[in-house]
């Protein structure tokens, strides 16, 4: 499976390619955990929502739009009812002119096909946890670990954690 790896001090973090769209270079200021460009579209610090405030960012990993069906099938209903603000910003429409949901890291370092049975799962305590519900395993290479995530989980949490934070 193909994973674009975003770096941070002492690990990285995997997107799973087929979820994303595009890469973007990002060149503007961030100051909070989610904001809202004029055009709709939705921004997702990920160092901010980490705590990595001062971490620049680089990079914006511009995602898929997820049907409907699919982020149901992706979230537990809790998720989905937790997850205050519009519905666009979680489950964009299906067309492309809708608003995109971007995911702004400090950098993505790389991207890397890591054989699905390399990913060791996480143990069923932090796997049904709603606080770490994003993550979906974790792989060491020689030189760091690397933590997986879906991003509609970890969207969900942003908007839950944030709900009200963000402005147009």
């Amino acid at each position: 499976m193909r994973f674009f790896l975003c770096g941070f001090e002492h690990c990285l973090l995997g997107i799973p390619a087929d979820a994303v769209a595009s890469l973007i270079a990002y060149t503007r200021p961030v100051s909070r955990p989610v904001s809202r460009d004029p055009g709709g579209d939705w921004y997702f610090s990920i160092p901010h929502f980490f705590g990595f405030q001062d971490q620049r960012i680089r990079h914006g990993i511009m995602l898929k739009p997820l049907a409907q069906p699919y982020a149901k099938r992706l979230l537990p209903e809790s998720a989905l009812a937790q997850a205050s603000g519009p519905p666009n910003a979680l489950c964009p429409a299906e067309t492309k002119a809708g608003p995109r949901n971007v995911l702004l890291v400090n950098t993505v370092e790389r991207e890397e096909d890591i054989p699905p049975e390399d990913i060791q799962r996480l143990p069923k305590l932090f796997a049904e946890q709603a606080e770490t519900a994003f993550y979906t395993g974790f792989w060491f290479d020689e030189s760091s670990l690397i933590a997986f995530i879906n991003p509609a989980p970890l969207i969900a949490r942003i908007m839950r954690d944030y709900a009200g934070d963000w402005h147009d």
